[in-house]
């Protein structure tokens, strides 16, 4: 085999060697020409060919280089991610803190609406129990100014009292009205927010949105039943914003 591969390139060194006509598209041949040199040929060959290697080493080098860096970068980016999702649970966290703070103090100032409301309308059932109704008869003027010349006060007829017992009671209930228009309001803003009362009065009690501050001895209601709301309490979409304070009622055997 290796005779073969000799006599090959002694071959081609022979077809190098011999003078071979040019053709014509090639022109005038030049007019001063280097000898061949098949050791230079072979040596350039052997050149170039570490070249070549050394090329594709160094390819091979970059890119792994390449490679590493993009996984870098991939790792780099991954971390981002985590630190950017974690910045968002963190924000959104705080953000959620401030609200349900928010919420909380307006829930104060809606508790205080209810016990202006409520005192409001007990004072308008006192006015009520307590008018005097109108007189038959009431002093004529002379009378009065009478009263007056002789250096009496002049006393207020029953009728002067009921007017004025009434613009007391309008006066209230003008109140009234007021208060509650406020309540209404702030429970409408609260509810665009997702905040509703938590339905307790009358219902079995609930120890995951009510908290038992008290019990009493009840014959006619079912044990367990809530039977008066200390403090109202307010669900906050699915999460409960503030506990309802209840009284229950426990199964008493009577006397």
């Amino acid at each position: 085999m290796t005779n073969d591969k000799e006599v090959l390139f002694a071959k081609f060194l022979d077809y190098l060697q011999s003078e071979q006509s040019s053709p014509e598209y090639l022109g005038e041949p030049p007019e001063s020409a280097n000898s061949f040199d098949p050791y230079q040929m072979v040596a350039e060959w052997t050149a170039l060919r570490h070249e070549l290697k050394q090329q594709g080493k160094l390819l091979r080098s970059t890119q792994d280089a390449l490679e590493q860096a993009l996984e870098v970068t991939r790792a780099d980016r991954e971390q981002l991610q985590i630190r950017l999702e974690e910045t968002q649970k963190q924000a959104l966290g705080q953000f959620e803190q401030q609200q349900e703070k928010l919420l909380k103090d307006l829930l104060g100032i809606l508790d205080a609406l209810d016990r202006a409301c409520t005192y409001w309308q007990e004072e308008l059932k006192v006015l009520s129990a307590t008018s005097i109704p109108a007189p038959e008869a009431q002093k004529s003027f002379w009378k009065k100014l009478k009263e007056w010349f002789a250096g009496k006060e002049p006393q207020s007829t029953v009728s002067e009292k009921s007017q004025m017992s009434e613009s007391l009671s309008e006066i209230l209930s003008s109140n009234q009205q007021g208060v509650e228009l406020v309540r209404r309001s702030l429970l409408e803003v609260l509810r665009q927010r997702r905040v509703v009362p938590i339905a307790a009065r009358d219902k079995p009690f609930d120890s995951q949105t009510m908290y038992a501050v008290g019990r009493e001895l009840k014959t006619d209601v079912t044990e367990n039943t809530v039977i008066k709301e200390v403090v109202r309490g307010y669900l906050w979409g699915e999460r409960v914003l503030r506990e309802a304070q209840v009284i229950v009622a426990v199964r008493g055997t009577g006397d």
